[in-house]
């Protein structure tokens, strides 16, 4: 698994999302190079990370970022990275010392008791046409996290253009991923988090609804939620300052553990 390290300062570990890599947080992770040690990760088969099969089985993946990263860190994670930071925290919480979530949930897939979600046959069909189609099915996601949102043209280009510095990732590593969107329900997981944690989400979101602030607080009372006016699935980029000052002001509070 690769992992660049750079800046200086308390460790501070940053997981993309989906078919990404770690070059989708270049603007962010260059505003916090001068405060923090960010360890960017490239998930198996992403980036610059090499493929072997059952490498997103979740217990492997959790025990090898356990023996790649620090003893203890900030965590922030975007969409699928986000929901490993979440299972990472429920994994070795005493290792977790913040934990920033980026427009992710708990649970992806819309049920009975958890409504503000996706329908799951919105990602079946997506892992569905990757095995032919893959470079289409990646250019409809791409559209899908900025649709609707402010600058939504210019989202895309950007995050079009981090996708190929270091070409699409593994076909099979984009399955298993989202087979994990699909699959892993960590509510109980949220609940029972007892580190400061922080959900940043874009009121334009066409994959996570911002609704799902009520449902996430139901669930951990202690959660602190930041809504981003106009921001889509991808508020980093669209919304550079704001996501900004969201990280600092959460991770230099005097709020411990």
């Amino acid at each position: 698994m690769h992992i660049s390290v750079r800046g200086q300062g308390p460790d501070l570990v940053m997981l993309h999302g989906w078919s990404m890599h770690s070059c989708v947080w270049s603007e962010l992770a260059e505003a916090l190079t001068s405060r923090y040690t960010l360890h960017l990760v490239d998930l198996p088969g992403h980036g610059q990370s090499d493929w072997e099969p059952g490498a997103f089985d979740i217990e492997s993946l959790l025990a090898q970022l356990g023996r790649r990263l620090p003893q203890t860190a900030y965590w922030v994670g975007w969409s699928l990275g986000g929901l490993i930071s979440l299972a990472y925290s429920d994994r070795f919480p005493e290792r977790v010392n913040k934990l920033i979530l980026v427009a992710t949930t708990p649970c992806f897939i819309k049920k009975e008791d958890w409504q503000s979600a996706i329908q799951d046959d919105v990602l079946r069909e997506f892992s569905d046409k990757l095995a032919h189609h893959q470079k289409d099915t990646l250019q409809r996601f791409l559209i899908l996290q900025a649709r609707g949102a402010v600058k939504s043209r210019e989202t895309i280009k950007t995050l079009a253009r981090q996708l190929v510095t270091q070409g699409p990732a593994n076909s099979e590593a984009l399955i298993d991923g989202l087979s994990l969107l699909i699959n892993l329900d960590l509510r109980l997981a949220l609940s029972r988090l007892k580190c400061p944690i922080k959900l940043v989400l874009g009121e334009r979101d066409s994959l996570i609804p911002h609704t799902m602030e009520a449902d996430a607080r139901s669930l951990n009372s202690a959660l602190e939620v930041v809504l981003i006016k106009g921001a889509g699935h991808a508020p980093f980029i669209s919304h550079p300052v704001e996501c900004e000052q969201a990280v600092m002001t959460f991770f230099e509070s005097e709020k411990s553990r």
